[in-house]
């Protein structure tokens, strides 16, 4: 049985791929954004930076300082005293 001279098969290269841009270019070869009509420009105080807020010092307000202070005071000893109970409550057992 006699076979056929097979051909040499020819070598096909695919193309070389164009150059990607892994890197995106650097900050100076960058379009400065624009802003839209109404933003404002960067530093100028915004209508809601300009007012300051003035805390009140009445009676009332006070009053409430020191109510909310207490609060927290009371609470403070009261959780660390609960605390030290139950610790010297465990010790019995």
């Amino acid at each position: 049985m006699t076979f056929a001279h097979r051909r040499a098969a020819t070598l096909v290269t695919p193309p070389a791929p164009k150059a990607r841009a892994y890197f995106p270019p650097p900050v100076y070869g960058r379009h400065a954004p624009t802003l839209p009509p109404d933003e404002a420009v960067p530093g100028e105080p915004e209508a809601w930076e300009a007012v300051q807020p003035v805390r009140p010092d009445t009676p009332h307000v006070r009053a409430l300082r020191f109510l909310n202070a207490t609060g927290d005071l009371l609470a403070a000893i009261v959780l660390i005293g609960g605390g030290m109970h139950l610790i010297g409550f465990a010790t019995h057992f």
